[in-house]
């Protein structure tokens, strides 16, 4: 199942990415969630959870916020990877990632 998934910064601004069968290929939810997972680490992200509970929804969007703006206009490798594991990990046919109002939608 491919999926859509746009991006809406804080500006408003939408990035649109339409991933294939062929796109999502090798990534399952378990992997896509270790690399959203060792990303986060490596980012530095902190829980926005106060109890320290880390949701897959917020791995998501604390990645997504660590890119500026023109990263997702001219998608670097990383971008491209991002958008992967996000829909491999959601598994829905569409997925929004709102960072203005900090919330996912399928």
């Amino acid at each position: 199942m491919g999926c859509h998934v746009t991006i809406v910064t804080g500006k408003g601004e939408r990035y649109e990415f339409e991933l294939h069968d062929a796109d999502l290929a090798g990534m399952d939810a378990r992997k896509a969630q270790e690399w959203l997972g060792q990303e986060f680490e490596a980012a530095g992200c902190v829980p926005t959870n106060p109890v320290g509970k880390l949701l897959l929804a917020d791995k998501i969007l604390c990645l997504a916020k660590t890119q500026k703006d023109a990263a997702y206009a001219e998608p670097t490798p990383w971008v491209m990877s991002f958008v992967r594991a996000s829909a491999a990990a959601i598994g829905r046919a569409v997925l929004t990632i709102d960072l203005g109002n900090h919330s996912l939608g399928y």
